[in-house]
C-alpha cells in the first residue's frame, strides 16, 4: 500500500498519517471480504478515510465493487476508498459510473464523496487539469441556455452542432471530473445532479479562457461570422464603458479558412481597425443578438486585475449563476 500512499501525498502535498485499522472493526466484515482486501486508515482532505486495497491482481465486477463499497461505508460509517490494480478501461469507467472511489496507483484518483477526480496516465501529478473545449461549452450551455439533463448523446450533439463522437467523449470528460452522471447503457443520458450555482462552482477551476489567440487586422470579414467580444461584450452585459477599438469573436478553424481563403489578408498582433479573437468552441453554439456568451466572457476576464473589470463580472454571475437563472438586467434580450 505504500506505492499508493506515496502517490497520494505527492497528489495532494500533504502527509496522509496513514495508520492500520484497529482488528475489532475489521472482525465484523464477511470472511470474503477480509480475505481478498487489506485496509488502513487515514485522513484526506480533513476527512477520515479507510482504504481498502485489493490483494489479488484478478478483478469483481463491477456490480460487486459496488455492493462491496456500500457493505464497506456502512460497516465503517465513513468513506471508503478502493486502492485497485491496474484495471481496463471500460471496467474503470463503469466504477465511474457507479460513483465508486478508487485509487489506481500512478493512473488515476477519483473520489466523488470528496469531489476528486484526477486522470494521470503520463502526466505529472501537479498538472493542472482543464475541461475539454466542447465539455466546457456543454456545461455553458446548460448553464445559459438550455437544461441538458436527461438528454441522450444524439440530442446533445444536435443542440451544441457536435459531432457524436465529440459529444460522446465531451460527457466522459465531464464525468470523470464529477461533474455529471451518465445513465443507462445503449442509450446513455446525460444528467447533472447539482443545480447551477453549486455546478458553476464545481466546474470553474477546470475551466479556461476559450481565447486560443488575439490578432488585429484591417480587412473586412463576413459579419454574421462574427460576435463582438471583450470590453464591447462586457459593456453590453454590465454598466462598463465601451471602447472604440472592435472586438470580434470567432471559432478558430473558421479563422484558419478564411486566411485560407484569401478573405484575410494581413493580421498583426499590434494594432488594426479590427480586433479578432480566435475561439476553441464555436462562440455562435452560444451567442446570442452578435455578443459571445457572459460565463465565456467571465473566463475571458476572470484573470483580469482592474477592479471594475471584476465588479462587472461578478454582476453578471450573481445574476445567471442561480438555480433559475434569469436575464442579464442591462440586456433585456440577453440570457
Amino acid at each position: 500500500m505504500e506505492d499508493t500512499i506515496d502517490y497520494l501525498k505527492e497528489v495532494f502535498g500533504i502527509d496522509l498519517n496513514f495508520a492500520e485499522i484497529q482488528k475489532e472493526r475489521i472482525n465484523t466484515l464477511p470472511f470474503y471480504i477480509t480475505s481478498e482486501y487489506a485496509f488502513g486508515e487515514a485522513s484526506l482532505l480533513d476527512r477520515n478515510i479507510v482504504f481498502a486495497k485489493k490483494i489479488a491482481q484478478e478483478h469483481f465486477t463491477p456490480d460487486q465493487y459496488k455492493k462491496q463499497f456500500e457493505l464497506l461505508e456502512r460497516n465503517f460509517n465513513q468513506s471508503v476508498i478502493f486502492i485497485l490494480p491496474e484495471i481496463e478501461a471500460f471496467n474503470r469507467n463503469r466504477l465511474i459510473q457507479k460513483r465508486i472511489n478508487f485509487v489506481i496507483a500512478n493512473k488515476q484518483i477519483f473520489i466523488p464523496s470528496l469531489a476528486v477526480d484526477i486522470k494521470e496516465y503520463a502526466m505529472k501529478a501537479q498538472k493542472k487539469v482543464y475541461l475539454q473545449p466542447a465539455a466546457q461549452c456543454l456545461i455553458l450551455y446548460h448553464l445559459q441556455k438550455e437544461n441538458l439533463n436527461q438528454f441522450n448523446y444524439k440530442q446533445l450533439a444536435v443542440a451544441l452542432k457536435y459531432r457524436y463522437l465529440t459529444i460522446s467523449r465531451a460527457v466522459e470528460n465531464l464525468q470523470t471530473l464529477a461533474l455529471c452522471r451518465v445513465d443507462g447503457t445503449k442509450e446513455k443520458t446525460i444528467y447533472f445532479e447539482n443545480g447551477n450555482k453549486e455546478l458553476w462552482k464545481k466546474a470553474i477551476p477546470f475551466m479556461s479562457s476559450p481565447v486560443v489567440k488575439n490578432v488585429f487586422t484591417d480587412d473586412e470579414i463576413n459579419s454574421e461570422l462574427l460576435f463582438k467580444t471583450n470590453i464591447n461584450a462586457l459593456a453590453y452585459y454590465s454598466d462598463l464603458n465601451d471602447e472604440k477599438q472592435l472586438h470580434f469573436a470567432l471559432h478558430q478553424d473558421v479563422f484558419r479558412m478564411l486566411l485560407k481563403e484569401g478573405k484575410i489578408k494581413k493580421v498583426n498582433t499590434f494594432d488594426g481597425k479590427y480586433s479578432i479573437e480566435t475561439w476553441k468552441y464555436a462562440p455562435e453554439i452560444l451567442a446570442k443578438n452578435q455578443y459571445v456568451d457572459p460565463l465565456s466572457l467571465v473566463l475571458e476576464f476572470k484573470e483580469n486585475k482592474d477592479e471594475r473589470v471584476q465588479l462587472a463580472l461578478t454582476s453578471i454571475i450573481e445574476q445567471l449563476i442561480i438555480d433559475h437563472p434569469r436575464a442579464i438586467k442591462k440586456c433585456s434580450s440577453g440570457f
